[in-house]
């Protein structure tokens, strides 16, 4: 039977759909069509196609913009947004527009064209999340800039167009719709219980223990109770902070180790499915430094996006959370 649950951070609604449940092997893979290393303009030794680096991991030191790094960061070449553009007043009428501030910047995560998350080692992963937070560090240093998004993008059901591991880091002047809506449920929470929502979330899921898929003393993955799509994982620290940037090594390595494994296990159980992987961190500003938590939000794109979905805002889901849990739980890595 179908069920309606609501999700206690932002109060959007989900069905479970149990009656239309499929097994991990009915999602057919779609990957995007792959480039050749000699081709990929983010292979090692084509660093003058992908542009000017802003910031590389060498770690036997070496000449900027050549080879030799293990993680490397680039604007985007085509931006959404800009630093150079301004930002002024919003004009007095319905259809508001400003102009494109921001930045748009490119982390290339491996000089391994094949690399995945799932195959890295532990220590890969720490330097990509790394990188991310010493890019979001110096993003920060611009007043005008107001939040942060960062988003990987896996196979062409999420909009890939290359293979080769990277993401994009896109600062913004202004908190996007999902982080307001989830700042505005962390802050009515800590309002009535004087807790961070997610650091309760965190303890309950713990507590049930159905929806856990791996877990330990630095940082917990698990299957949210209201996942929008099937096998949908979000990974946390234990540490409370609510900025990424503001996360220490320790919190990193927590969730890179968490991030790893749960990554191997939909890598294996999905067969290289293709994902979108979220950073959420909160708008700059003390206010959310008590109520708002960082994590990492992991999303299969396994199903088309139905118009319940797109038009009403309420998701359908076949698998339930518990099942998915217990299956990349249960997986033999």
């Amino acid at each position: 039977m179908s069920e309606l649950r609501r999700d206690p951070v932002t109060g959007h609604w989900v069905i479970i759909a149990p009656e239309r449940s499929r097994r991990p092997e009915d999602f057919a893979p779609q990957p995007v069509g792959a480039l050749d290393g000699d081709l990929c303009p983010f292979c090692e030794g084509q660093e003058a196609i992908a542009g000017r680096e802003l910031l590389a991991w060498r770690p036997h030191g070496g000449q900027p913009n050549g080879p030799g790094w293990r993680v490397r960061v680039i604007p985007n070449r085509e931006p959404a947004l800009r630093v150079e553009s301004t930002l002024g007043e919003a004009p007095a009428s319905l259809l508001q527009s400003w102009g494109g501030l921001g930045a748009h910047e490119v982390v290339i995560e491996s000089a391994d064209h094949r690399a995945t998350l799932g195959k890295m080692s532990v220590d890969e992963v720490w330097r990509v999340l790394w990188t991310w937070r010493e890019r979001l560090r110096d993003l920060r240093r611009d007043t005008r800039l107001k939040s942060f998004l960062i988003v990987k993008n896996v196979g062409a059901a999420a909009g890939a167009t290359l293979d080769h591991p990277h993401s994009q880091i896109l600062a913004l002047p202004f908190p996007p719709p999902s982080i307001e809506r989830e700042s505005k449920g962390a802050q009515d929470y800590l309002t009535r219980h004087a807790r961070c929502v997610y650091c309760a979330l965190v303890a309950e899921e713990i507590a049930d223990d159905r929806r856990v898929i791996s877990s330990d003393g630095g940082a917990v993955a698990f299957a949210p109770y209201a996942s929008r799509v099937p096998f949908e994982v979000w990974v946390i620290s234990r540490a409370h902070d609510a900025s990424f940037d503001e996360a220490g090594d320790d919190s990193l390595r927590a969730v890179a180790e968490r991030l790893n494994d749960v990554m191997s296990r939909l890598e294996a159980t999905l067969v290289s499915p293709a994902y979108s992987l979220l950073l959420h961190t909160s708008p700059i500003g003390e206010s959310h430094r008590a109520s708002y938590h960082w994590h990492l939000e992991i999303v299969p794109r396994l199903t088309p996006v139905s118009g319940l979905a797109w038009e009403g805002g309420v998701a359908i889901n076949p698998v339930p959370p518990e099942e998915a849990a217990q299956v990349l739980r249960t997986h033999d890595l």
